[in-house]
């Protein structure tokens, strides 16, 4: 119970936590005056006021550190010819009462903590001096004190409101060291980006600088040897082939270096259709039971068409997941002229041309076309056609 206690308290805003103090501190104050004997009526409802002014300056202490000090002294001062008895605590014989010192302590503490010093300095003396007269104002009518008891109420008045500041003001001196590690931590990080922003620049630039040279190169070859050796212009195409793959593999890799901090997937291998079983298996586990199914001669599909057909199968089968629908079937063919694609489900998506509209632009350079249907009977339905002039037999 004490820890859920500590733990909702922590969680409060720093201003809500303070009225609440200033609260529990003027009601401690209230019950003191109420309960002790001694105390005549009218001197307890002024003392009783005087508790709850008193203890108030806690609540905005954060928004003005001064004034509430200020406030809480002038309060001990004012309630003091009108016969209160806050100051000194005197609500009985045996002893002054300590939350009258904890509420100077803690004002004095804010004063430390958010004003600079000289500010701060320039409102302890005031506060200091407000208390003081209390001895130098009339007592309910009676004779002002001498100077011993003028000297008694400052050296104690000083007690409890000097180790507080001082406190204040190495919580100040430890936030702003704090603070400028800070900064100096962040502008290290940013040169540190900076400099792998560069060489990985660098790096770009020499990969593709060589890779599409010796590209360049190989397709020239191919084109010479086109007629005459096929078999070899064939070797040099797929060359170029497998150098693209491995310049695409580099270029995103050092892409993806500059975009992990926002992507934390950057780094991840390229998704296509080979990974088509995986991503059945992760929508099954969501409650969709999806059947795949393969048609035609497999072709060695280039990265882009590769990772666009993924893509417009991963978005239709996670639309059907979000809208729980039981059963689907996704159907790959490789036909001469193109990659279709077909998914259907036993189930209807709401909005499910909204759903694809970005997949479709994808789709749409690289010269595709896609088709959906939302509600064909009562389930759903996703054809896809995607050129694959640039791909190679296997």
């Amino acid at each position: 119970m004490i820890r859920s206690l500590r733990t909702r308290l922590a969680s409060l805003e720093p201003s809500r936590l303070d009225a609440i103090v200033a609260l529990v501190a003027g009601v401690e104050l209230v019950l003191q005056c109420t309960f002790v004997h001694g105390i005549s009526v009218p001197d307890r409802i002024v003392t009783a006021i005087a508790c709850v002014l008193y203890a108030a300056p806690i609540a905005f202490r954060r928004r003005a550190p001064a004034l509430a000090l200020l406030f809480c002294a002038t309060v001990a001062a004012i309630q003091t010819p009108l016969n209160g008895q806050l100051p000194s605590g005197a609500f009985s014989g045996t002893g002054p009462d300590m939350m009258p010192a904890l509420v100077l302590l803690t004002l004095a503490y804010g004063t430390g903590a958010w004003l600079n010093t000289r500010r701060g300095v320039v409102a302890m003396i005031a506060g200091l001096v407000l208390v003081l007269l209390c001895n130098y104002l009339p007592d309910g009518g009676g004779p002002v004190v001498g100077l011993g008891a003028n000297a008694k109420t400052l050296f104690y008045a000083a007690i409890i409101v000097t180790p507080g500041w001082l406190a204040g003001c190495l919580s100040r001196a430890q936030a702003n060291r704090s603070a400028g590690f800070k900064q100096l931590a962040a502008v290290a990080a940013a040169e540190q980006a900076a400099r792998r922003s560069a060489a990985i620049g660098g790096e770009l630039q020499d990969i593709i600088a060589h890779s599409v040279s010796l590209m360049v190169v190989q397709a020239g070859s191919a084109r010479l040897l086109l007629r005459n050796d096929p078999d070899r212009a064939r070797e040099s195409i797929l060359n170029v082939e497998h150098t693209g793959r491995e310049v695409l593999a580099d270029l995103r890799r050092l892409l993806g270096m500059l975009r992990k901090d926002d992507d934390p997937r950057a780094l991840s291998p390229q998704p296509g259709l080979t990974q088509l079983a995986a991503l059945i298996e992760s929508v099954g586990e969501g409650g969709l039971a999806c059947d795949l199914r393969t048609e035609g001669e497999r072709i060695d599909l280039t990265p882009g068409v590769d990772l666009v057909a993924y893509r417009v199968i991963e978005a239709a089968l996670h639309a059907a997941a979000e809208q729980h629908v039981a059963h689907g079937s996704v159907t790959v063919r490789y036909a001469p002229g193109g990659l279709e694609l077909d998914v259907n489900g036993d189930g209807a998506i709401a909005g499910f041309d909204d759903r694809l509209r970005a997949i479709a632009e994808r789709v749409a350079l690289y010269d595709g076309d896609l088709r959906a249907t939302g509600a064909r009977g009562r389930g759903f339905e996703l054809r896809a056609h995607l050129p694959i002039r640039a791909a190679v037999p296997v």
